[in-house]
Parts: structure tokens; C-alpha cells; sequence
């Protein structure tokens, strides 16, 4: 007594569009400007609406029930559930020019009756619609989770039916065919049947269409199987009063766990069809219309059973087959992860390898108690050993004694928690008994407890600097006594030429000051060590420059040292000073030779003028005598002879060349 009737349905291009396979269904993001649903979506369920019509049709073997199971309104179910809403207006049109098309052809309803059926299955189905869509998320591809397996069977196949079975019952009363209370549960039984048999059908057919699906010989012959095993039961059962139904359901249970939804719709429309099929043999067999319509009733329960089993078996096989392909998929994301992080880690140590082997700098790993728990190459370079020898060691065997408390003084303020790291300058003691100073930096790494797992340690050999900061701080003591000595010297001689030649203190003062100023110069750019005897000499007459060509210099090789140089210079200073005043370097012919020789530790140096005026020694002794007698004496510890000869002044020097040559 029911007619299909359409209920809104979302776009079929919206379900191309986003293809939604999940259980969430597709969300509303595939934004489309059109709310008209493509003309092949729209024929297509035109079609499978018409064959769902049919089908209720040719299952009304009750007598005197025009309907007992009515698969249309699953269709358009099926239909609002996999478009759009905004396209629901063209679907539920498609489901009223279905109806209408069905009471054409095979019911003949009047007016009344005819609008009653399609208010009643329109409300129903736009109530299942409208909670199932969102509750699915809808628009939705394929029924995928148990949860929207529950909510199909509970809103669409046992509440709405109610709206419909209640809305059709009371046009049916109204019209006097039958009583309300005795269509109610004739209606809501069809329905409910109609539904759970068309919805998941449908929605398995239109993505097998979209999908282009194939089968192979293997499901194929299976599915045969499972249909004829359905089949045979249920004629079986059938023919022997029914005691067996119980069994019906296993092949449906068979289909849904090989094949999921696929599987228990179509294994649930071929038991309905087996089911409708014997209702027709017994109608031919003239049983009693009682007896048949306690047989349908039964079947429909029945079925209702083995679909809900088989929908939410199906649902529960997806997800399980889901959640495999999820954790396969997380597995092999871990996997990758793991993959990238080992090879980063992977990676990561042999840039460690690399810069620990090959660094330029001492680098070890020591326990928390100092034992070397791992050196590089360097390091152990730096100690004269193999990496092998020193490793396992305290460092503590290779520190000098005296820079050892510092470094245990440092080391309790990591282990206490004062500090994480610590930089020392101390020395080492190489295999060879040698020292080598090095820049030492310290870290530490710590445990989860906060205790000290390792140290880092990271030497750098810094003893060229040490030996460079010692030969500094030498070099300004030795300026600082040098500097004393020059100041003592030039005091020296002020006085003494003040108190011997007051008369002419600024010039001879000066000239003296520039003789001192000429060793000075010779000595510096020799950095204050030994320096040749012929430069020394020829540094002091180089003032002489108009009558240096007079003077002879004539001499082997001999170094002397700074100490020396300044006694020579000053005497060979003093010698030209009074040659070029008085003696042979006063006229236009006069010579000077100045020579020296070395015989073994024996050093000999003169000082000989000739071709000079008459020379007579002097009444009284200035400064410069003392310089050339006594300074030199005493500076060379040297015999010293200053002779007046009437040729010319000859001055004679004898001392050891060991004492010349040693500052």
C-alpha cells in the first residue's frame, strides 16, 4: 500500500569532485556554483528507483497487501546521503516523478490516496536524511565506520519508518481500507525492509559504477557460491516449515566478511529475492492467505536480522581492515622516520668522527673520575703516545704535579653542581719527559639525575705562545736592566766629562752620546745578541765620513757580545776623537789601522796611528783615557796598553776571546 516516493539528495558532482572514501564521509569544502545534479547521476538513480519499485512490486505476495517491502525510499536515502543538500530539491522531484511514474503503472491510487503515500515517504525520508547526513558528515562516499552502520539502522531503518507507517496508515484509514492499527505494523515493516535491503545496495551499485569495478574469476566464482549456499538454504528452510531460518544468515555473514558492504547488500538482496520467489510458489500453490502472510512477516524479521548482522559485520571487517592499512601506514611513516633519523644520526657521527680524528686540537672523552675514556689522534700526538696507550688512563698521570690541585679543584665544582664547564692553561708531561702547555676547556654532560655521564675536554697546545710570552717578559727584564745600564753609563759619563772639560761639556757630551747611541743601534738590530766586531768598528768612525777613507779596519771574523760592543765602541769612539783632534787624523796625510787577531782563546785588537804630528804623552788623564784604559779593562778583563810613541798613539787590547764572546 506504499509507493516510492524521493527525498532530497546531495550533487552527484560534489561526490566526483571530492571522491570522500573515509568514515567522516566528504566535508563541504568542494564549493560548486550549480545545484542541478549531473543528467547520467540523475537517470542512473531514476533507473535503479523504477527497478526498486518493481522489485517491492513483485514482492507483494501477501493477499490483500498491495506493498510488503518497499526498497524505494532507500534509494533516495542513499542518494541524499551521497550529494550535496543543496541539490536535495532535485532529488526529492526525481523521487514525486517516481511515485507517480509507480502509481501509473502498476498501483492505480487515487488522488487522495496517491498524495498521502508521497507526503508520507517524503517526511520520512528527508527526517532519515537530514539526522543521518549530519550525523555522517555528509556527503559521504560509502558506508565505511560501525558508526554509521548504528545510525542507518537506527534512524533510517527503525525510526523514520515509524513517520511514514504512521502519516500512510492514517490516509489509509481515512479512506475506509483498512483499520489504522492493522496497516501500522504491515507498513512499517515494508518500509523498514525496503530500506535496509535498498540503501547499502544502492550506494554499493553507483560506486561500483564510478568505480569502473572489475571482477575476476576467483570472486566471481565465490560470489556464485555464496549465492547458491543462500539459495539452498533458504528454499530448504522454507520447505520444511521453517525450523532452520537460523541458518539463513551465514551466508550473509560469509559475504559481509569477504566482501564487506558489498558483499551482505547484495548477499541480503539475493536472500530477499529468495524469499520472494517461494512466497510466489506458495501463492500458486492456492496455500492459505494466513499462512502467507505469517511466512512474509517471519522472512521480513528475518531479513532485517541477517542485514543488520551482515551491515555491522561488514562495517566491523572495514575498520579492522582500515585500522591494518593505518598502522601499516603509521609502520611504514615510522619506519621512515626511524630510516631519516638513522641516517642523520648516521651521519651526524661520522662528522664527529671526522672532526675528532682530524681536529687540530687535542679532544678526549673522561669519565667523571678523569680516566680517558677516549682520545684523538692529536691529543695523543701532543703526548708523544699512541691513542691506544694513554686511553683508560687517569689525566691526571700526564699533568704536571704542580697544576694538578687546580685541576681537581675545578672538577669537584662540575661534580658538585657549581659549575658545567671550566678553562685552565697547565702543562703536560709528554713520553719523552718533555712539557708541552696546553689551553685546557672542559664540559660536562649529565645524566637525567644530574650527575656527570662524561666529560668533553678539548686541548690546545699553546706552549709555542708560553715560550713566546717567556721570551717577551725576558726581553723587557733584559731592556729593563739594559735601559739601567745605558742610564748608569751616560751618567758616567756626564760626570766625567763635566769635571774634566767643563769648558766644552755640550760637544764632547754629545759626541760621546752618539757614540753610545751607534752600539745601541748595532745592538738592537741585532735583538741585543752577539754582534760583528768589523760592524762595531765601523758603526763608531763612521762619523768620521771625510777622513774614513784613512782608516784601516782589518780583521778576522769574531762576534762579540752586547756587553762588550758597548766598552769597544766607546774606546774606538774616544781613540778617533783624539786622532781627529790631535793625533794622526788631525792633518791631511795621517793613517789609522785598526786590526785584530784571534789565536786560539786568544783575542788581540790595536788601535795604531803613523804619518801624524809628534805625539808626547800628556800631562794629565781626561775621561777618554779612562774609557780607553779602565772601561775596557775592566769591561773586556782585558790587558790593556795605551802607548805615546812619537810616530803615533798605539793602543794595545789582549784578553780571552771566550770572555769577548760571553755577555
Amino acid at each position: 500500500m506504499k509507493r516510492p516516493f524521493s527525498a532530497r539528495t546531495p550533487s552527484t558532482g560534489a561526490v566526483s569532485a571530492t571522491d570522500r572514501d573515509s568514515a567522516q564521509g566528504a566535508h563541504h569544502a568542494s564549493k560548486q556554483t550549480t545545484t542541478l545534479p549531473s543528467i547520467s547521476a540523475f537517470l542512473a538513480f531514476f533507473a535503479i528507483y523504477l527497478l526498486a519499485a518493481a522489485f517491492g512490486r513483485w514482492m507483494a505476495i501477501v493477499p490483500g497487501a498491495p506493498v510488503t517491502v518497499w526498497p524505494p525510499n532507500g534509494v533516495i536515502i542513499a542518494a541524499l546521503l551521497m550529494h550535496r543538500r543543496e541539490t536535495w530539491p532535485w532529488w526529492i522531484g526525481l523521487g514525486v516523478f517516481g511515485e507517480i511514474t509507480g502509481n501509473f503503472l502498476w498501483y492505480n491510487s487515487t488522488v487522495i490516496a496517491a498524495f498521502g503515500y508521497i507526503v508520507a515517504n517524503a517526511v520520512a525520508i528527508f527526517a532519515a536524511g537530514y539526522i543521518c547526513a549530519s550525523r555522517f558528515g555528509a556527503p559521504i562516499r560509502r558506508l565505511t565506520t560501525l558508526p554509521q552502520v548504528l545510525g542507518l539502522l537506527v534512524i533510517g531503518v527503525l525510526m523514520t519508518p515509524m513517520i511514514s507507517a504512521t502519516i500512510g496508515s492514517a490516509f489509509v484509514a481515512w479512506e475506509g481500507k483498512s483499520s489504522f492499527a492493522a496497516t501500522w505494523p504491515i507498513w512499517w515493516l515494508g518500509d523498514a525492509t525496503g530500506t535496509l535491503i535498498a540503501t547499502p545496495v544502492t550506494i554499493t551499485i553507483v560506486n561500483a559504477w564510478r568505480d569502473g569495478a572489475r571482477l575476476d574469476a576467483a570472486t566471481v566464482l565465490e560470489g556464485l557460491v555464496i549465492a547458491g549456499l543462500l539459495a539452498s538454504i533458504t528454499a530448504w528452510d522454507l520447505a520444511t516449515g521453517s525450523y532452520y531460518t537460523y541458518l539463513l544468515p551465514l551466508p550473509v555473514l560469509w559475504a559481509a566478511l569477504r566482501f564487506e558492504f558489498r558483499g551482505a547488500a547484495l548477499a541480503v538482496v539475493g536472500l530477499t529475492f529468495v524469499i520472494g520467489a517461494h512466497g510466489h510458489i506458495l501463492g500458486a500453490a492456492d496455500s492459505p492467505a494466513a499462512s502467507i502472510a505469517l511466512m512474509h512477516s517471519r522472512m521480513q524479521v528475518l531479513i532485517l536480522t541477517a542485514a543488520s548482522i551482515g551491515l555491522i559485520v561488514a562495517a566491523i571487517v572495514r575498520q579492522q581492515k582500515q585500522a591494518l592499512v593505518d598502522l601499516a601506514q603509521i609502520n611504514a611513516e615510522l619506519e621512515s622516520r626511524v630510516n631519516d633519523r638513522t641516517k642523520d644520526i648516521e651521519a651526524s657521527r661520522k662528522r664527529f668522527e671526522a672532526t675528532f680524528k682530524n681536529a687540530g686540537v687535542g679532544i678526549s672523552i673522561v669519565s667523571g673520575e678523569g680516566a680517558l675514556m677516549r682520545v684523538n689522534d692529536r691529543l695523543a700526538e701532543m703526548l708523544g703516545y699512541s691513542a691506544e696507550e694513554v686511553e683508560g688512563l687517569l689525566l691526571d698521570d700526564f699533568t704536571h704535579p704542580d697544576d694538578i690541585p687546580r685541576g681537581r679543584t675545578a672538577l669537584e665544582a662540575l661534580k658538585s653542581g657549581a659549575a658545567d664547564e671550566y678553562d685552565l692553561e697547565k702543562r703536560y708531561l709528554c713520553k719523552d719527559g718533555s712539557l708541552v702547555w696546553g689551553h685546557t676547556t672542559v664540559s660536562c654532560v649529565r645524566d637525567v639525575d644530574g650527575e656527570i655521564s662524561y666529560l668533553i675536554k678539548i686541548i690546545q697546545d699553546i706552549t709555542d705562545r708560553k715560550d713566546l710570552d717567556e721570551n717577551r717578559q725576558m726581553l723587557m727584564n733584559e731592556v729593563n736592566h739594559r735601559g739601567k745600564n745605558l742610564l748608569s753609563v751616560v751618567k758616567v759619563i756626564a760626570r766625567q766629562t763635566a769635571l774634566r772639560s767643563p769648558e766644552s761639556f755640550l760637544e764632547a757630551f754629545g759626541e760621546r752620546l752618539q757614540a753610545l747611541a751607534a752600539n745601541q743601534d748595532i745592538l738592537v738590530n741585532n735583538d741585543w745578541q752577539q754582534v760583528e766586531l768589523e760592524t762595531l768598528v765601523r758603526g763608531q768612525i763612521r762619523h768620521f765620513a771625510a777622513i774614513s777613507e784613512r782608516i784601516s779596519v782589518v780583521g778576522p771574523p769574531v762576534n762579540v757580545s752586547a756587553h762588550a760592543a758597548q766598552a769597544i765602541g766607546m774606546a774606538i769612539h774616544e781613540l778617533a776623537t783624539n786622532a781627529a783632534k790631535y793625533g794622526s787624523l788631525s792633518n791631511d796625510v795621517g793613517r789609522v789601522t785598526i786590526s785584530w787577531l784571534v789565536d786560539g782563546d786568544d783575542f788581540f785588537m790595536s788601535w795604531r796611528e803613523q804619518d801624524g804630528p809628534a805625539v808626547s804623552t800628556p800631562t794629565s788623564n781626561g775621561f777618554g783615557t779612562t774609557v780607553i784604559k779602565q772601561l775596557t779593562a775592566s769591561s773586556l778583563s782585558a790587558d790593556v796598553e795605551l802607548t805615546y810613541a812619537p810616530t803615533g798613539v798605539v793602543w794595545n787590547v789582549r784578553t780571552k776571546l771566550s770572555t769577548l764572546s760571553n755577555d
